[in-house]
């Protein structure tokens, strides 16, 4: 019987293949934690130490470009790499200092020979030169690229790997999309998605074992947001263990994870609460904490337990304003955990995580709040486990505000539809298996207490 892991493996040896058969282009979907860089990566020496080629790699931020260069230029000392930047970019001091990483500007600094070049894609947009001079082209983080930006660096090589989550956030276009609405091709549909719209013979692949998430996570995570990509987890679990024993009733979602739950909900009280909840944000600070002095332990890459710190854990919300609320609220003992927005929070990840449901304590549940890819990146951060907090009343929500569809005007995409559906299954499924826990709201225990 094929492991997780050789499973893993073969496709990543799939993938690779099809450089050597010189297939034009490829679209590489994966679910979270699936090592999307990792193959980027090895795609990249490839061409480079074997093949003897011209390779680009284009990512979506600076920041994903320092971390791919660390990962080349730590994993392959021999070999040179080169960053293309802005001039008024000023690198980190741990870049710079790669002993085989130059950073060029333009492309006459380009070599002549073969060469790895990382750079974002707003940088290779603005590159001066008007013919081909890359023999690959590799996209990382590619549903996060809109496809009129990917036409503006699609010519600059022959052969295109375009790798991505499918299920991750559409980009944000500040533009009017209305005349765009029928066309599953327009300029702000993620790049894959366009390419294999326009070209149905697109070579398309995945991978299909997560590495981050574990396998009851997976079951949650693959059939609500993954329908049609089925995917495995390389762990069945990550045991999180507490010094001291739970004694009062909010450390039941917490033991809940001890005994086996990577992924639950933690419900307060119904109410309308708007962009922000200062009880929900207490709640989930209160909880942080707990876990801290309760002596929480998780396994490290060699498997000896290590406490949990502060650095070790996650907090992500839908809104600026309630992440706001939830800073103000940590203290200096918890200014290590990382607190920000679901956008902001693609491609990271944490052993522990605590979100907030997009519809908690709202009175509506418009496009944005239903979006599946935002869910699905805040409930798949973790490596360990996930408390997700939420308002009560996101069921009857569903389903009060069911969205009538746009296939009866001849769109074939309904992205609010799709979010509806996945939120649905989700809750049902948590319900089902026993997942939700409620809790009085934390304000109302302090004005108690």
């Amino acid at each position: 019987m094929t492991t997780p892991a050789e499973l893993a493996e073969r496709s990543v040896e799939a993938v690779l293949a099809t450089q050597w058969t010189r297939d034009p282009a490829v679209v590489l979907n994966s679910p979270p934690g699936a090592g999307k860089t990792g193959v980027a990566e090895r795609l990249a020496v490839q061409a480079l130490g074997i093949m003897g080629e011209r390779a680009m790699v284009t990512t979506q931020t600076n920041e994903q470009a320092f971390d791919l260069l660390r990962r080349l230029c730590g994993g392959f000392s021999r070999l040179p790499f080169y960053m293309m930047a802005s001039e008024k970019l000023t690198p980190p001091a741990n870049v710079t200092s790669l002993p085989n990483l130059r950073v060029i500007h333009r492309a006459g600094d380009l070599p002549d020979g073969p060469c790895v070049v990382v750079g974002n894609g707003a940088k290779w947009s603005w590159l001066d030169a008007d013919h081909r001079l890359f023999d690959l082209q590799i996209v990382d983080e590619a549903y996060q690229l809109p496809d009129y930006r990917y036409h503006q660096i699609a010519g600059l090589a022959s052969r295109q790997v375009l790798i991505g989550d499918p299920g991750q956030i559409d980009p944000v276009i500040q533009a009017e999309l209305e005349r765009w609405r029928c066309d599953p091709a327009g300029p702000h549909v993620p790049a894959p998605r366009a390419m294999i719209e326009r070209h149905p013979e697109v070579r398309q692949m995945s991978l299909p074992v997560s590495r981050r998430l574990v396998r009851d996570t997976v079951d949650f995570i693959q059939p609500a947001f993954y329908p049609v990509m089925p995917f495995v987890a390389l762990d069945d679990a990550r045991p999180l263990t507490f010094d001291t024993p739970g004694i009062a009733p909010m450390d039941t979602p917490l033991d809940a994870v001890v005994a086996g739950q990577s992924l639950v909900m933690v419900e307060l009280p119904a109410m309308i609460a708007g962009e922000v909840d200062p009880d929900l944000a207490a709640e989930m600070v209160w909880t942080i904490g707990r876990v801290l002095t309760r002596g929480a332990r998780i396994l490290d890459h060699q498997g000896k337990a290590v406490p949990v710190t502060p650095e070790m854990i996650g907090v992500a919300c839908a809104h600026v304003a309630q992440v706001n609320a939830v800073r103000e609220r940590l203290g200096p003992a918890l200014a290590g955990v990382f607190v920000e927005t679901a956008n902001r929070f693609q491609g990271l990840e944490r052993p522990l995580m605590f979100v907030q449901h997009p519809l908690s304590g709202r009175s509506d549940a418009t496009g944005f709040h239903l979006d599946a890819g935002r869910l699905c990146v805040l409930l798949s951060r973790h490596r360990v486990a996930c408390w997700m907090f939420s308002r009560g009343g996101v069921s009857h929500q569903l389903r009060r505000y069911a969205p009538t569809g746009d296939r009866s005007l001849g769109i074939s995409a309904d992205p609010e539809f799709d979010g509806w559906l996945a939120n649905t299954r989700l809750l049902q499924q948590l319900a089902r298996d026993n997942r939700v826990y409620p809790v009085p709201s934390r304000g109302r225990l302090d004005r108690v207490g």
